[in-house]
């Protein structure tokens, strides 16, 4: 018995964008290669994957299962969500988008200049930094290195933001809801539309779309009851990504398959 398990999305499991490729050989050598693996994907007994949104991009298959990652830890204190704190969490790269979030950024200073960004992670830093330096943003966002008490972080800040182009699942947005935060993340694929309840205990925004989230991250700042609000219901929907809740579907999952 063989399983199978991804943690990509399908559309980002294998890109040839970014080789010295022509742009039709890149075509030609992903379709072969897309080909050659649902080939192999069919002789699975099942296929895991980790949100439905993906599931439903694997057209070609019947044994696919969804089964989300589980959260590594779930602190018993959450975020007062009253610092003028926003928090973003991830390798500098970009994949994660920092680009955008910095250039969204300018938007809200300027409308919240006593309130600050925090970006934790390592990559990339000198365009960043630039891109921030270019911006006049020196005292507004920070480029931090990546702790590990990441926790601490997300319980000192008051909004969670998410600006990836795209996602295998999203770890950190289930993270820092875990902690109380509320989240404003661009919906992309694939990952936070599974995750994040809109209007909820976050707001999804149209992927890419810097003056959208800007708006929806300047609507949290401006209604604290809301964000607060926002923050516990977080806390309660990801409940669901505890370990004890995730791991028994795993158990079931092998159990069918022996069947």
């Amino acid at each position: 018995i063989k399983l199978g398990e991804i943690h990509f999305s399908r559309a980002n499991y294998r890109d040839f964008k970014n080789n010295r490729l022509p742009g039709f050989l890149q075509k030609i050598v992903a379709k072969y290669w897309t080909k050659q693996l649902i080939r192999e994907l069919k002789k699975l007994k099942r296929f895991i994957v980790l949100s439905q949104e993906d599931k439903a991009k694997w057209k070609e298959l019947n044994n696919v299962s969804v089964i989300y990652n589980p959260l590594s830890f779930f602190p018993e204190t959450t975020s007062r969500c009253e610092n003028k704190k926003v928090i973003a969490v991830g390798r500098y790269m970009p994949q994660k988008g920092f680009d955008l979030l910095i250039d969204c950024w300018k938007i809200v200073s300027e409308k919240h200049p006593d309130w600050i960004l925090s970006i934790y992670g390592d990559g990339m830093r000198q365009e960043l930094q630039e891109q921030i330096n270019r911006l006049g943003l020196q005292h507004q966002c920070r480029l931090e290195h990546s702790v590990s008490n990441i926790t601490e972080k997300y319980l000192e800040s008051s909004i969670f933001v998410l600006s990836s182009r795209y996602e295998g699942f999203g770890m950190v947005i289930i993270e820092a809801m875990a902690c109380g935060l509320p989240t404003v993340s661009f919906a992309c694929p694939c990952g936070p539309k599974d995750i994040i309840k809109d209007g909820k205990d976050g707001f999804l925004v149209e992927n890419s779309d810097i003056e959208q989230m800007a708006e929806k991250i300047c609507h949290l700042i401006e209604h604290e009851d809301e964000r607060k609000c926002m923050g516990k219901n977080a806390r309660l929907n990801v409940e669901r990504f505890k370990i004890e809740n995730i791991s028994p579907q795993w158990e079931k999952l092998f159990e069918e398959v022996l069947k």
